[in-house]
């Protein structure tokens, strides 16, 4: 028959093996748990990369746009003032006309009026003997 001390001795044993897969299974459980994370956390880095690119690429894209929008302002405007001056120059053409053809006659020579002396008021005269 077995004595009390090896039964003891069997007991702790058992204890202590069953302690060390409960300690092991948790070890794995825990290893099994990092490897899950750092899994997400790659997937996560990834996802931040190609957010990363798409946000350059539209920042890229929204620099182009307001380039473009600035040429098309300054095509606007330079077309504005084409079109301004193409007012104002045919005013030449229509309205230099009738004023030089109102009468079909040039403005008349005024002559300029005579003093009390003689001379032509007006002129120019020289003084330098």
């Amino acid at each position: 028959m077995p004595s009390p001390a090896s039964i003891t001795a069997g007991a702790s044993s058992l204890w202590q093996q069953g302690q060390s897969q409960q300690a092991q299974r948790a070890a794995d459980q825990a290893a099994q748990a990092a490897q899950s994370l750092q899994a997400q956390a790659r997937d996560a880095r990834a996802i931040a990369d190609r957010a990363q690119d798409d946000a350059r690429s539209l920042e890229m894209k929204a620099a182009q746009a307001q380039a473009t929008a600035t040429q098309a302002s300054l095509s606007v405007q330079t077309s504005t003032a084409f079109l301004n001056m193409q007012v104002s120059s045919s005013d030449v053409y229509t309205v230099v006309p009738k004023l030089i053809s109102f009468d079909n006659k040039l403005p008349a020579q005024i002559s300029a009026p005579a003093s009390s002396t003689g001379q032509i008021v007006g002129s120019m005269i020289n003084t330098t003997a």
